[in-house]
């Protein structure tokens, strides 16, 4: 459960509350995105909707600290900086630990790398202003087809999912740095579809919920995770409607959701957000000018991704003409305040650098759960692969071209290891079949690496187009020295399942690389563990 405030902080809260207008409680409610604004952006937004959270992403330091202090400095209260810090600071904020991914966690299932991992980006994180992530996330990946969780999730069953997440979410917020968010409640992973494309359905009947996702929702809200975030995602059975699960509803819209399961039955009180308002699975289902305030009365404390001047408005005139009570209001925004009061805002916003022993620590524990999660998915007699000093090796990196660079980022990692071994190494980037097969016969070895990850492309974790092109003709047929590792989605083999071998690093951090190559040349075993039923 939530930990409780301390005398001080209750008092800081009251006295907050007291002094906030109704205008800047209903501004607590909204949560807008960075959309590249500048300083002067920020001060004309705040002007006009007194905010009380901001979300930003993938920005250099110097932009991150000059968009937090910029945003602080126009608010009369302090902001809650929020971001998707899923598999550490680094994953968003350059030059902060970029840990493996949440699927290679699940792999290396160490609840002591969890509780480390959280410190670090707590630390981290707090250091350059940001307060609330959006993680983690505690979806079961049931589907191996679901677009949306896969690699982002600790794997496909309740109960080591529940204790991998409880840990880390115990070392983001022991120290008070940085609060937790379990998502995306009810719980993704079930459905085929994307939820940025419309509303999906957890299917589960809720006896087998309850017993499933219901059993990871109750365990991080007894660990005290501070905020739940609900996603465009219907639970037909519980709504009485299993057989018509179209007309269920998100449970971004949904009070019995929200307000019946969430708040009554799993009895959670802490910060609910919504998942981003311009997705489909929402935004479809609603006039655009009455998502936000639907999204409160279904009982959301923050809708995020806010149009901020708009959306404030429609608050504003919902709280007014009395839509939305004052009291509702005035709830919502106790939430927000009490986070922000365990935080600690109101002694300060940033926090300090770690120390060089803490960035080493970090660099040492997320390298260890990468060496704990490379899993063999399917061996054969090529590895480890034995070259001579000087061999020469091709790597080849297969991914869309056109994703966000931190979801399907290029592997220099692994060339930069096996150049330090000594190795000649030339790459490939999505070579067609033509020329991989050209190219390969030159080389002692083949390294071809999958950097397939969700929300590369939406809608879809399957190959497709650019990145199955090189897989025709079955180069590794004449080759004798082919290895395949996944960075990405494990199940590759359900697609290709003629290859040869399949090492699983389940996302492309660079910890990851590393530990990937030292498996390739017998180095280390690989010791992980796969946490998800491969199709």
């Amino acid at each position: 459960m939530l930990k409780p405030l301390t005398l001080e902080q209750a008092e800081w809260v009251e006295r907050t509350l007291a002094n906030l207008s109704i205008e800047e409680r209903v501004g607590h409610l909204l949560c807008p995105e960075d959309r590249n604004y500048s300083p002067d952006d920020w001060a004309a937004i705040l002007r006009d909707a007194p905010l009380g959270c901001v979300f930003l992403a993938n920005n250099p330091p110097e932009r991150w600290r000059a968009c937090v202090e910029a945003i602080q400095s126009n608010a009369r209260t302090p902001i809650l900086i929020a971001s998707d810090l899923e598999h550490g600071a680094g994953c968003m904020i350059e030059g902060c630990t970029d840990f493996p991914w949440s699927m290679a966690a699940g792999a290396a299932n160490s609840p002591e790398l969890m509780t480390a991992m959280g410190r670090a980006t707590a630390i981290e994180g707090r250091q350059h202003g940001v307060h609330w992530t959006f993680s983690p996330v505690v979806d079961l990946n049931v589907n191996f087809q679901n677009p949306v969780t896969n690699v982002r999730s600790l794997g496909d069953q309740p109960e080591p999912v529940a204790r991998l997440a409880t840990a880390w979410i115990t070392g983001m917020q022991e120290s008070g740095l940085l609060a937790a968010t379990a998502k995306h409640f009810p719980g993704d992973g079930m459905d085929d579809r994307d939820q940025h494309l419309c509303t999906t359905v957890n299917s589960k009947p809720f006896g087998e919920w309850m017993q499933t996702y219901g059993q990871v929702w109750k365990a991080v809200i007894s660990a005290g995770v501070m905020s739940i975030m609900c996603g465009h995602i219907s639970l037909p059975d519980y709504e009485g409607l299993a057989g018509d699960p179209a007309a269920a509803l998100p449970a971004t819209l949904s009070p019995r959701l929200q307000i019946d399961l969430l708040r009554k039955e799993l009895g959670f009180d802490g910060v609910i957000v919504s998942d981003a308002a311009p997705m489909i699975g929402i935004a479809s289902r609603v006039r655009s000018d009455q998502a936000a305030i639907r999204n409160i009365l279904a009982g959301s404390d923050v809708y995020l991704f806010a149009e901020p001047r708009r959306d404030f408005k429609r608050l504003m005139g919902a709280v007014q003409s009395g839509a939305i009570s004052t009291e509702r209001a005035t709830q919502s925004a106790r939430r927000v305040l009490e986070m922000k009061a365990r935080l600690g805002l109101h002694h300060g916003v940033f926090g300090p650098a770690p120390t060089p022993g803490q960035r080493e620590q970090f660099h040492r524990d997320a390298q260890a759960m990468a060496d704990r999660s490379i899993t063999l998915a399917r061996a054969n007699p090529v590895t480890p692969v034995k070259l001579a000093p000087g061999a020469r090796i091709l790597t080849v990196t297969i991914r869309h071209v056109g994703a966000r660079q931190e979801l399907s980022k290029e592997l220099a990692v692994v060339d930069e290891e096996l150049r330090r071994r000594g190795f000649q190494v030339d790459h490939l980037l999505n070579p067609d079949c033509e020329r991989l097969i050209t190219a390969a016969g030159d080389y002692d070895a083949v390294f071809v690496n999958l950097v397939h990850t969700p929300h590369a492309l939406i809608g879809t974790i399957r190959l497709t187009g650019e990145v199955a092109m090189p897989f025709w003709r079955a180069f590794w047929v004449d080759h004798s020295n082919a290895v395949f590792t996944s960075f990405g989605s494990p199940y590759h083999l359900y697609e290709l399942p003629h290859l040869p071998n399949m090492l699983l690093a389940y996302g492309p951090s660079e910890f990851s690389q590393r530990a990937a190559v030292k498996v390739w040349l017998g180095e280390q075993d690989a010791k992980g563990r796969c946490p998800v039923a491969l199709a």
